[in-house]
């Protein structure tokens, strides 16, 4: 399958999305995706589905449907509704797939089994964005310092933790 924007190279990502029933789905070389997601046509997901699946979902060609089937909420119909798209997890579960990037956040919880059981795993270990794993990095490496800074006071090191301090909250203010 070749790129949609390029017509050169192979595509290598599938991205689909849909927004308000409108469906857009693009078939990306690896470069074509960057370029797009630079110049801000690709909707950035990365945030909202952190914890779940890549920005761009790898798919086929066929559509994205996850196990919903057990999805429900409180009431059994699924109560609470997305701010973006007003779906609710009973539609979610009905459709069988997702309304919209918000709906990862907002029904977090109940995706997560639901993802797990479709995929093996709820954390995404693939290929993501530049900008994405640029802001991966820098919370690991705030958290790896917060350990070490931990540590150091434990040790009774102030001397270190003093610039360890420092080194966090630094990188806390790039966050």
């Amino acid at each position: 399958m070749i790129c949609e924007r390029c017509n050169k190279k192979k595509a290598t990502v599938f991205y689909r999305e849909s927004i308000g029933g409108r469906v857009r789905a693009l078939r990306l070389c690896g470069e074509c995706t960057e370029a797009l997601e630079q110049a801000g046509e690709l909707e950035d997901v990365s945030a909202a589905v952190a914890g779940f699946i890549s920005p761009h979902f790898l798919l086929d060609e066929s559509s994205f449907f996850l196990p919903f089937h057990s999805l429900r909420g409180a009431d059994g119909k699924g109560s609470c509704k997305c701010p973006i798209c007003g779906a609710t997890i009973g539609d979610i579960a009905a459709a069988g797939k997702v309304g919209c990037s918000a709906c990862y956040t907002v029904f977090a919880e109940e995706l997560q089994g639901a993802i797990r059981s479709a995929h093996g795993r709820a954390e995404h270990t693939g290929r993501v964005s530049a900008g994405y794993r640029a802001r991966l990095e820098r919370t690991e490496r705030l958290s790896a310092l917060k350990k070490q800074l931990k540590e150091a006071v434990l040790q009774e090191d102030y001397e270190s933790a003093a610039g360890l301090r420092d080194s966090i909250r630094a990188l806390e203010a790039d966050l």
